[in-house]
C-alpha cells in the first residue's frame, strides 16, 4: 500500500506531532534560560581566563564544585575584499596563491533567469545535490 492509498485520516498523527512541536518549543525555550544563566554565571571569569593566555576567542574550562563549566567564546572572521585584494595584488603570485581562497559561485535566480545559451554553458559546472527532505502537515481551511 502507498501514500496515495492510505486512508486520509491524519488526524491522530497530526495531534501527536502537533502536541509534540509545542512540547519541543516550550522545551527548548526553557534550555535558553538555563544556558543563559549558565553564561551570566560564568561568562566573565571565563574571558579573564582567556584573557590570561593571551585570546580573546575560544573555548575554556571552569571547575566549580562537582561540574566542569566549558565556555566556548566563537569567532566568525569576514574580510574587507577590496582591502584583500589590494593586499594580495602586492605580493607576488605564489605567496597570494597559497594564502587566499577563492570561491566562484552563481546565485540560483541569475541563473534561472539567464538566457537559454548561457544556462546551457553553466550547467556544465553546476551539481545539484538533495539537502534533505522536509514534511509538514495542516488542517485545510473548508471554505
Amino acid at each position: 500500500m502507498n501514500a496515495l492509498n492510505t486512508p486520509n485520516d491524519l488526524t491522530s498523527l497530526f495531534e501527536k506531532r502537533d502536541g509534540l512541536k509545542s512540547q519541543i518549543d516550550d522545551l527548548q525555550q526553557q534550555l535558553k534560560i538555563v544556558n543563559n544563566s549558565l553564561k551570566d554565571m560564568f561568562h566573565d571569569t571565563a574571558q579573564m581566563q582567556l584573557a590570561q593566555q593571551g585570546k580573546d576567542f575560544g573555548q575554556t574550562t571552569i571547575n566549580s564544585g562537582d561540574f566542569k563549566v566549558t565556555v566556548d567564546f566563537k569567532k566568525r572572521v569576514e574580510w574587507d575584499e577590496e582591502k584583500l585584494l589590494a593586499v594580495l595584488n602586492n605580493m607576488d603570485e605564489d605567496t597570494a596563491r597559497h594564502l587566499a581562497n577563492v570561491k566562484y559561485s552563481v546565485s540560483e535566480a541569475k541563473f534561472q533567469n539567464a538566457t537559454p545559451d548561457i544556462r546551457a554553458r553553466l550547467s556544465e559546472s553546476r551539481t545539484v545535490v538533495l539537502q534533505g527532505t522536509s514534511v509538514d502537515i495542516k488542517r485545510r481551511e473548508d471554505g
